[in-house]
């Protein structure tokens, strides 16, 4: 009998769909019916994020599930004359990513929009919104991914605004996802004026006069929002396929949607009983008590907490609830334990006092839902955790692996805390190095004792605690390679690949203490994130009797230095033995 050998850069794009699984080969005929759904990977670096065989010669997937990690030659055991025995290469082989912290409905948003995340001064800013202005469709123009690490303290303001356009309303989102800003026709469509009072958990930025500068922050957002257009259920659709496939394409088959209003949840239905949820969702519900950071109704939030498991799919799970506990330090709505520089005696403001913050984790918690949280500053971290406790003490351990997001300053007395209360500890490993947001926008109102304390990786491991990785795309690139690198160096990762060893000594380091190394941010974005969904027995690890979630790099990336670690390229992404992305 001859068997078939595949080399991984042979591999025909086109494939043959047998059942459920999509496999590799020339559909010919009737003799396609006869092959079995299964294949061998080999002759790379099988990294399997399993503790208990970390690496592997050969993987077996017969139709959806890993049946064999190990040796090569006991893998060919399971070898028929069907099957396809796949050659990576020398290339890596390993768990798909899990993504622990992103917006999908934004993400797909910024793709198919006018999107500024790649503009690197004020001059490009200006072009693409000059491009976008020229081709829109609708009365305002909407912009995604403004840096505001290109403005001062109170971000833009109205005369660059109304440089911008004079003549048509338009909206510029922050890249962090916590303020935009309009020129005056936006101000006037949403009947914004001197006598427009802050709302509550907001703030509009003013000037010496005390009119609207042009930049609203927090829930003050929504004063402005509230007046753009909203999708229809098609164009929603069209949005998430089209971050669906950006996910895919950094090797992403798991993900933790962090903000999810009902229409996400109707959209996730519908895309995966149309077979197009080529990925895990699990979603954290915005939470809805009459609170200015969601537009579903109490009454829609209510219904939609309740039947949580029914809206559940087999590839979404609607899972937990999103708590917002204080803003971003740019916005200087962070919560600290220590003032503000510039303003004397400033803490910054809880979202929800603490007694309020507490009842709403206890209850919570008593109905055995997961709590996914935003805390950015050590005061806001401080009072998650204290909320995490005070519901532990009332309601007992329960398995429930609350998130809590982001975490730019920790108190050290708190590193401890995470492993204690069995908390994730969510990083977005991306925004640890000192970039133009820390150096333009925090530093001067933080100081630099704080800003050495910033994303405090190492410490939270050397704790006990888990900790996971997320991108908060669409504020920050989708790619886990690019935080995976800066937490290994806490550098520039774009400049990185371009410099000599010497070199990039040289480059500033956000404190060289926290830097962690490579399979502990593997295992961030692989089986610590699966843990934190509740996907650990599913996915995760390539490990038998896991469905076969599956990515192929194009290089070994413990075999290359971490500065080039961004530039490797994932080749192959499978759910499920699909593959659903090759380059």
């Amino acid at each position: 009998m001859k068997w078939t050998v595949t080399k991984i850069s042979d591999l025909p794009l086109k494939t043959c769909l047998v059942g459920s699984l999509m496999f590799f080969g020339l559909c010919a005929g009737p003799a396609a019916s006869t092959w079995a759904a299964d294949f061998i990977f080999t002759g790379g670096h099988i990294y399997t994020a399993d503790t208990t065989a970390p690496t592997a010669e050969a993987l077996v997937v017969d139709d959806d599930t890993i049946v064999f990690v190990g040796s090569k030659e006991e893998a060919m055991t399971y070898r028929k004359p069907s099957t396809r025995v796949i050659d990576t290469e020398g290339k890596m082989v390993m768990p798909g990513f899990h993504d622990a912290h992103l917006h999908t409905f934004m993400g797909g948003r910024s793709l198919l929009g006018c999107d500024l995340a790649e503009a690197p001064d004020l001059q490009a800013i200006e072009t693409i919104l000059s491009s976008c202005l020229e081709k829109r469709q609708q009365q305002w123009l909407v912009a995604e991914g403004l840096n505001l690490g290109l403005f001062g303290q109170s971000g833009p303001e109205l005369g660059w605004l109304n440089s911008v356009t004079n003549s048509v309303p338009m909206l510029l989102r922050a890249s962090d996802g916590h303020s935009v800003s309009a020129n005056t026709p936006g101000l006037e469509l949403a009947q914004i004026s001197n006598e427009t009072e802050d709302p509550p958990a907001g703030i509009i930025e003013r000037d010496e006069s005390g009119a609207p500068s042009g930049t609203f922050r927090e829930s003050a957002m929504y004063l402005l929002e509230r007046h753009v257009p909203t999708m229809t259920e098609q164009d929603r659709l069209k949005t998430m396929r089209a971050a669906i496939a950006a996910m895919n394409q950094f090797g992403i088959t798991s993900a933790f949607d962090a903000w999810v209003s009902a229409a996400d949840v109707s959209a996730y239905r519908a895309l995966d009983a149309d077979n197009q949820l080529n990925l895990r969702i699990r979603a954290a519900l915005a939470y809805g008590h009459g609170d200015l950071f969601t537009t579903d109704t109490a009454a829609v939030y209510e219904s939609h907490l309740k039947d949580r498991e029914a809206l559940s799919t087999d590839r979404f799970t609607l899972g937990a609830v999103k708590l917002f506990i204080d803003g971003v330090l740019e916005g200087e709505t962070a919560v600290l334990l220590t003032p503000y520089l510039n303003k004397p005696g400033y803490l910054g403001e809880l979202t929800y006092p603490q007694d309020e913050l507490n009842q709403m984790v206890s209850d919570l918690v008593e109905n055995d839902v997961q709590v996914y949280t935003h805390a950015l500053g050590d005061g806001g971290v401080r009072a998650i955790l204290d909320a995490f406790e005070q519901a532990k003490q009332v309601h007992g351990s329960k398995d429930l692996r609350h998130h809590v997001s982001h975490m730019q300053l920790i108190h050290p007395d708190d590193h401890g805390r995470f492993a204690e209360l069995d908390v994730a500890a969510n990083f977005q490993a991306l925004w640890a190095l000192p970039d133009e947001w820390i150096i333009n926008l925090n530093l001067p109102v933080v100081g630099l004792d704080r800003v050495h304390r910033m994303y405090p990786i190492a410490s939270i491991v050397e704790s006990g605690a888990t900790i996971v990785g997320g991108s908060d795309w669409n504020v920050s690139s989708l790619n886990p390679l690019d935080a995976i690198e800066v937490a290994i160096l806490r550098q520039d990762w774009l400049a990185n690949d371009t410099l000599t060893t010497e070199e990039l000594t040289q480059l500033d380091v956000l404190n060289r203490a926290e830097r962690v190394d490579l399979d502990t941010m593997l295992k961030a974005y692989t089986i610590n994130a699966a843990w934190s969904m509740h996907q650990e027995a599913v996915t995760g690890s390539l490990t038998p009797g896991k469905r076969a979630d599956i990515v192929i790099l194009s290089e070994d990336l413990f075999a290359i230095p971490p500065q080039r670690i961004s530039t490797v390229q994932v080749e192959q992404t499978f759910i499920d033995g699909k593959r659903v992305y090759s380059n």
